[in-house]
């Protein structure tokens, strides 16, 4: 197994409308870390771990939102 089978698993969730984002704050990644192995440049040290994870992903019938919004954080600056 290689890191391609990752990108091909990254893709297709990108297809149906994840973020490389979330799925790195799903599986406990940060989105650097996804960004690299979604363009080649490393690979998963846990590659078996990390491919269950993307598969449990793929599962998921609700796919979060493009952007979390923090507790109160849409109310910064709206202050008088």
């Amino acid at each position: 197994m290689n890191n391609d089978e990752v990108q091909t698993k990254l893709a297709e969730l990108q297809q149906k409308g994840w973020t490389l984002a979330n799925i790195g704050r799903m599986i406990g990644q940060a989105k650097r870390t996804v960004e690299s192995w979604n363009q080649g440049k490393r690979s998963p040290a846990n590659l078996q771990s990390v491919l269950a994870s993307l598969d449990k992903l793929d599962k998921i019938k609700r796919i979060p939102k493009k952007r979390i919004y923090l507790k109160n954080s849409w109310t910064e600056g709206c202050h008088e």
